[in-house]
């Protein structure tokens, strides 16, 4: 039903033609029909006994399409780059469900599954990035006695220029709302580190920008160019003192700061609780890793079949065996120049796409542990993830980078 989809907006055709803003609007348009035509389809709903052909629909998406198979591969199959709206699943709502405790994971959630709640995340600042503890964005508490309203609020603060968030994709006007990485600063002004703050961007209801937000699209790139990557700085921007991740951390009325580890075991070893905050992070790592080796084999499909086909130079074995209409050129994949550049590079594209595949499977056992509340999950089980997703990302990209590079001169 994609391919015959009446409304055509799902044609690749004119895509190296268009303008990135018409790129931009585009995406939106077929990220839209497909969820309208995976909602028709019954993709995520609630299995039903009824088996009349009308009982598959599901009117509310529930949540589920965009955790299903199908969709992910829909998603895969139907764009030539990543839609606007990627980040929204692959780290805003994960971020929520595995950040947030259950009072927050129910009052957001549903807003995220009904696309009224778009979201990103908001960590790299034009002078930070992975380096967290140098994050410059700062999140104050402000008591309800010295003005805040009912419960205290958080005021997000953009301190100096190179505290301005830059780069995260879906920011740059997809976004309704943000999941600030920033300094969180308690009511005594204790300084307790980066934690996770949900700020809303732009109204729900027209888009327009909120009061003391300033966003916008960060130009035009190499590549990811449906992606909306993006800019935004805060001043003074209030949030309710519950828009803070609180599950493994969280701050009472009166500005005072506790770890929920700290009483119990809920939040699982204090120490590894304490790092899943980036697991976010990681997750995104292991993504590309698992998704660069989609590149390299792409290169390598298009590099070995080109080579299956292209005939080049004279091949005296064609005469001797004098066959009818024998070809008397060489294979350009026989070779065995060729075959030595391309073979290795389609084998290094399966190691890659398992390596992603396990490393993920790992982080997930690793999220599930720390919120059941398992103190198996030591801080040097995080540790040892974390540096295993940053050194595997930086390989696989070169490596994935380098071997398209060299598909390419293989094909002349």
């Amino acid at each position: 039903w994609i391919i015959r989809d009446p409304t055509g907006v799902f044609s690749n055709d004119d895509n190296n033609y268009l303008h990135r803003s018409e790129r931009h609007t585009r995406a939106l348009a077929k990220f839209v029909r497909l969820v309208e035509l995976c909602r028709a389809a019954g993709v995520g709903g609630k299995k039903s006994n009824n088996t009349s052909s009308s009982s598959t629909a599901v009117n509310h998406l529930e949540g589920e399409i965009i955790a299903t198979p199908e969709f992910l591969t829909l998603v895969n199959a139907i764009s030539d780059d990543p839609f606007p709206t990627s980040l929204h699943w692959v780290m805003f709502v994960p971020n929520i469900l595995t950040l947030c405790d259950a009072e927050q994971q129910a009052q957001w959630l549903p807003l995220c599954r009904d696309w009224k709640m778009i979201g990103c995340y908001a960590q790299t600042e034009l002078g930070h990035g992975s380096n967290i503890r140098a994050l410059e964005t700062t999140a104050t508490f402000l008591k309800e006695s010295d003005g805040a309203a009912p419960g205290g609020e958080w005021v997000i603060n953009s301190p100096t220029l190179t505290s301005t968030k830059f780069w995260p994709g879906t920011l740059g006007k997809t976004a309704n709302h943000a999941m600030v990485i920033a300094r969180l600063i308690d009511g005594s002004g204790v300084d307790h580190g980066i934690h996770n703050f949900l700020v809303p961007l732009r109204s729900m209801e027209d888009h327009t920008l909120l009061p003391g937000v300033e966003t916008g699209d960060i130009g035009p790139k190499i590549g990811y160019n449906n992606m909306d990557n993006g800019f935004a700085r805060f001043e003074n921007v209030r949030i309710p003192r519950r828009n803070m991740a609180m599950r493994f951390a969280g701050v009472d009325e009166e500005g005072v700061y506790e770890k929920v580890g700290a009483k119990n075991k809920k939040g699982g070893s204090g120490d590894a609780a304490s790092k899943v905050a980036y697991i976010t992070m990681m997750q995104v790592r292991a993504y590309i890793i698992h998704s660069s080796n989609d590149a390299l084999a792409m290169a390598c499909t298009i590099a070995i079949r080109y080579s299956t086909i292209r005939r080049q130079g004279y091949n005296a074995d064609a005469d001797k065996k004098r066959e009818e209409n024998a070809p008397n050129e060489i294979q350009v994949l026989d070779y065995r120049q060729q075959q030595y550049r391309l073979l290795p590079l389609l084998a290094a594209s399966y190691a890659i796409f398992f390596s992603g595949k396990h490393v993920l499977a790992r982080l997930k056992n690793i999220e599930n542990e720390l919120v059941s509340g398992s103190t198996a999950i030591t801080k040097t089980i995080v540790g040892d993830i974390h540096a295993t997703t940053s050194a595997l990302k930086s390989y696989a990209t070169a490596f994935t980078a380098d071997g398209i590079e060299d598909c390419r001169k293989a094909c002349g």
